[in-house]
Formats: structure tokens, sequence, C-alpha cells
């Protein structure tokens, strides 16, 4: 598998909260990881850095994963890190109260594992078309799931930024899991809203379309990220499937 992955802070922020990885088990099966952290000072990167390093390490030690355990495995993986942040932000006052996003996507032969919590996004890139995989755990998504607002008014929204899942913040968390199948040639894009805030999908696509090569695909992301006004940290994780991957 290719796979380029970069981030960026952004033109606004002082800190990058955001963490990306990549991470294979003992048989070499892939895992996409990204987390956005939220919370004052520093409590963020200390969110998303211990929800990457608790699944991403998780994984390196497990064995070939089939489909009919790794659903169960991610799930467990992810509410672990939760349970742990949310004891470390219970111990250290200057910690209280953060959280990060995570969007994980495990690579299993012909078919694909995507696991989300909060507002980072998973999408599919198959013959020039870009497939959104994960729906936000934000508050502007359920109103658009209402029909309150249009998809033109969620753009800008002045709450858009307000996500009602998160990791680390709660005992229980609400983890949406998908399956896709996959084919040689197509690329899997994970973000974070530092992404999504700043480009429509149609611009996203557009970017995709014009780069073969996935390190310029990416960096093509940030660019274009930052000149629309870079408000937030910027993540982005591309990967293209090979036909090794799909044995």
């Amino acid at each position: 598998m290719k796979v380029s992955q970069l981030t960026d802070i952004g033109l606004k922020r002082k800190a990058n909260q955001d963490q990306i990885g990549t991470f294979s088990n003992r048989s070499q099966q892939t895992l996409l990881l990204l987390c956005d952290g939220m919370g004052g000072h520093n409590a963020g990167d200390v969110a998303s850095e211990m929800a990457i390093f608790d699944v991403g390490k998780a994984w390196e030690k497990t064995e070939k994963m089939v489909p009919v355990q790794a659903e169960e495995w991610l799930k467990i993986a992810i509410e672990s890190a939760n349970n742990r942040i949310v004891e470390v932000s219970k111990e250290y006052i200057d910690l209280e109260g953060m959280g990060t996003t995570i969007v994980a996507i495990a690579v299993l032969g012909q078919k694909a594992l995507v696991a989300h919590v909060g507002d980072s996004r998973a999408y599919q890139v198959d013959d020039g078309k870009l497939i959104p995989i994960t729906k936000d755990h934000s508050f502007v998504q359920e109103l658009l799931d209402r029909h309150i607002i249009t998809a033109e008014e969620a753009q800008n929204h002045p709450q858009k930024n307000i996500v009602t899942q998160s990791v680390g913040v709660n005992d229980a968390i609400k983890i949406d899991t998908h399956w896709v199948s996959l084919q040689e040639g197509e690329r899997l894009l994970l973000c974070s809203d530092g992404l999504t805030d700043m480009l429509t999908d149609e611009e996203i696509t557009h970017l995709l379309n014009q780069e073969t090569d996935l390190n310029q695909a990416a960096e093509a992301l940030i660019q274009a990220a930052n000149q629309a006004g870079g408000k937030d940290n910027i993540s982005v994780i591309l990967a293209e499937i090979e036909r090794g991957d799909l044995l």
C-alpha cells in the first residue's frame, strides 16, 4: 500500500493538536489513524497523542485479523483509549475536559473496516469520485439529518465545530463502524475538519483528480486549505490500494 500523510498547523492556531499515524500488525495488515485533539492549553495534544498511541500500538501487537473479529477489536481498542484519557483528565486539572476525535481504517484484504468518533472524516476515492464513508458526530450534522438546514448552509454554519461525540470526554462513547469493499488502484482519504471546513467535497475531488502522485496530492490539499484561510490544524492521510493489499 502506498501511503502519504501530512499534518500542518494552519494559519491561525498556535499549536498543532492533530495526530496521524500508520501502523502494521504482525501480519503486515495496515491501520490508518487520524485524531483531532480538543481542549485548552496543551490538553488536546495530549488526548490525540494518547489515542493514537494506545490504538496504534495495540494494533501492532495483533496477529492476522479477520473481519469477524476486527470490528469488535477496534471498538474495544477505542473504548480503552477513551477510558484512559478520561482517567488522566480527572487526575490532572490542567487536562480536565480534554478529548479527541478519531477516524481509523483497517485494511483487511478486499475489505476495509472504518471506525470513527467525532467529525474527522473518511472517504473512498474511486474512479475520480469522492465517496463519503463516515457521517460527522456534530450538531450541524444533526440539523442536516432533520432537514433543518441545507448542505450549503452547513458549510458556513457558525456552530459547525460543535461535536456531539468525542474520545476522552465521557465514560460512554458511540463508535460508528462501516465496511467498504476495496479495489486495486482506488484511494482512501482520512482528514481532520481543518481540511473539510476550508474546502468543499467538490474542491477536494478536483485537487485529487489533478494529482496522480500521492505526496503531491496531500500537499495540494494542505496548501489549498491554507489558501482558503487555514483556520485550524489540517491533517491528511492518503492511501492507494495495491494488488498485494487485497490478498
